[in-house]
């Protein structure tokens, strides 16, 4: 995972990762409307927790 990383859900919901704290073991991110325009505050969550919550992540190169 990587700052700038966009992400979807099985629902087509879609984020931006805007920070990541290895050390901390959290993220932050922001949705993203249809326009790939922030669509809500900051949302922060450990790494684990966003990974169990299932969101896909592009390849790099690669779209969702």
């Amino acid at each position: 995972m990587e700052v700038g990383l966009i992400c979807a859900d099985r629902d087509g919901n879609r984020i931006r990762i805007d920070r990541v704290d290895r050390g901390a073991g959290t993220l932050s991110y922001h949705f993203l409307n249809d326009e790939l325009r922030v669509q809500e505050g900051i949302q922060e969550r450990s790494i684990e927790q966003f990974l169990a919550e299932g969101w896909y992540m592009a390849a790099p190169g690669r779209s969702l």
